[in-house]
């Protein structure tokens, strides 16, 4: 028997292992996309290993460690990192109010050497102009002498509040005690008396209340009456239609004056002698005081008319700035004077111009009517030289209401060219109060740029809990709002149907009119007392 044997390979069949063995793993389970890799030029990349395969399938006890730990790290990162944002406001809040403070104190150093600045550039321009150090000096103790003065007054002022301020309490002390002593004549009072008379009191209060709405009420009344009074005084059409008004008005009396005149044809000679004498007495006494408000007015422009020579004499033989306040006083109190004068004289012209014109024409026809009736005692104006003086006087008339008009017109366009004036001043400071509210809105932008929009996500997060809070809200009472609806119409019913009861009581008729009775005997009392 051959015991010989082969030699044996490098291969053996492993343990424990079947001979039909599924060659079956995970890339036979999981479905693969193969896909074009991108080429790039630094290298080669395609899809991760993480997307290849089924995902872990037993979650053992390591795993939620791992998990917890990984979440206990992202909240421990997520506290430190809201920390340090806590820390940044706090020292960003610490470093505002440091800054603030400074501000104050750099804005008060700011203030004074600007005050040096402007004295600084006032010596410039009075070195400048050539003043005199003898005029500044003058001026100094000028202005020196006049803030001497208000500070007195200011101390008047303060020891005058001292006093009323030590009547207020004497007063308020006495008010007090008469208080006291009303509390203990009230306590002396019976309980009925007492209550009807803290129903009087609290009546009395309702009136004091309704007294203090009803004059501010009339307060508003009166402004705004006041302001369509002005607006009516502006408009020159309105001011046009009551000088007509007053025309008409002058006119009808010179028209009966004339129908008078007229008539005097019929009355006898006697008597139309005596009507005549009046008239001229009249006429006479109006001419006279006429004449004397021209002369005062003249004095008045002569006056003047001497004060501005003065001045400009003044101001011709001076070049220089000596006793600078006091010329500016003074010029400033004669210009004012001057500006009001020069205001109102041309409406006083006018008026005054108007009566001696009528006066005029007054004389003219009662001298040509004196001549007449003396020449012909019996004859009088025919019909035609009455139609010529009504002639006449239309065409005044008309003559008269043009020049109105034109007056009224040029008016018009003087005060459009003084506003336009106005306007034109008032622009540079128009400007600057302009720029002043830009600045002013550039550093509250740059605030809410440094304060507020950091913090979105957190006004997110209050935004969003007050607005879930206010929806639970809604939703809760929108649940109560038909039950309480019902409440209330039962409620109502039944106080209606109590109320009426009670109105058709006659023990509260009979009470009422005891109240009444008890008012009335109060009143008698307090009235006796």
């Amino acid at each position: 028997m051959n015991t010989a044997m082969r030699m044996g390979t490098g291969y053996k069949q492993p343990t424990g292992v079947k001979k039909d063995i599924k060659t079956e793993g995970v890339g036979y389970k999981s479905d693969v996309n193969i896909v074009n890799r991108p080429v790039t030029n630094h290298g080669l990349s395609g899809i991760t290993s993480t997307s290849h395969g089924p995902k872990r399938k037993i979650y053992d006890k390591s795993y939620y460690l791992n998990l917890l730990k990984s979440k206990n790290t992202e909240i421990s990162s997520e506290i430190s990192k809201f920390k340090k944002e806590i820390d940044t406001i706090n020292k960003d809040n610490s470093s505002y109010l440091t800054l603030e403070r400074k501000y104050d104190v750099l804005i008060n150093d700011v203030r004074q050497l600007e005050g040096e600045l402007a004295d600084y550039n006032l010596t410039q321009d009075k070195f400048r102009l050539g003043t005199k150090p003898e005029d500044i000096l003058s001026l100094y103790h000028h202005i020196k002498l006049q803030n001497d003065k208000k500070k007195s007054a200011l101390d008047d002022l303060f020891l005058e509040r001292k006093e009323m301020e030590n009547e207020i309490s004497e007063l308020q002390k006495q008010i007090t005690d008469i208080n006291q002593a009303n509390e203990e004549k009230l306590n002396q009072l019976d309980p009925e008396q007492k209550a009807q008379y803290e129903k009087l009191r609290s009546e009395n209060n309702t009136l004091i209340s309704n007294i203090g709405y009803l004059r501010n009420e009339l307060d508003k009344v009166n402004e705004r009456l006041r302001d369509l009074d002005d607006r009516l005084k502006e408009d020159t059409l309105r001011q046009r239609a009551q000088h007509l008004r007053e025309e008409k008005v002058s006119l009808l009396k010179k028209k009966e004056e004339l129908e008078l005149q007229t008539n005097e044809s019929n009355l006898p000679f006697a008597e139309a002698r005596e009507r005549l004498r009046n008239r001229i007495k009249q006429d006479h006494s109006e001419i006279l005081h006429c004449e004397k408000k021209i002369a005062d007015l003249r004095k008045i422009i002569s006056t003047y008319q001497k004060n501005i020579n003065e001045l400009e004499a003044d101001l011709s033989e001076q070049k220089t700035d000596q006793d600078e306040s006091h010329k500016y006083e003074a010029l400033h109190k004669r210009d004012r004077e001057m500006t009001d004068f020069m205001e109102n004289f041309e409406t006083t012209k006018h008026e005054e111009s108007q009566q001696v014109d009528q006066l005029e024409n007054t004389i003219v026809t009662l001298l040509e009517h004196m001549s007449k009736s003396i020449t012909k005692s019996t004859a009088l104006p025919s019909k035609n030289d009455v139609k010529d003086m009504k002639g006449d006087l239309a065409y005044t008339k008309g003559l008269v209401e043009d020049s109105e008009t034109t007056y009224a017109r040029v008016k018009v366009e003087l005060d459009q060219r003084q506003a336009d004036l106005d306007k034109i001043n008032t622009l540079e400071g128009k400007i600057e109060r302009e720029n002043k509210n830009m600045d002013e809105k550039l550093k509250n932008m740059q605030d809410e740029m440094e304060n507020k929009f950091p913090k979105i996500d957190q006004v997110k997060g209050e935004y969003d809990k007050e607005k879930k809070r206010l929806t639970d809200l809604k939703q809760q009472l929108a649940k109560i709002k038909p039950g309480m609806q019902k409440i209330m119409t039962t409620h109502s019913i039944s106080h209606d149907t109590k109320k009426n009861q009670l109105l058709q009581n006659d023990i509260y008729k009979l009470l009422n009119s005891l109240e009444k009775k008890i008012a009335t005997n109060e009143s008698q009392i307090f009235s006796l007392c």
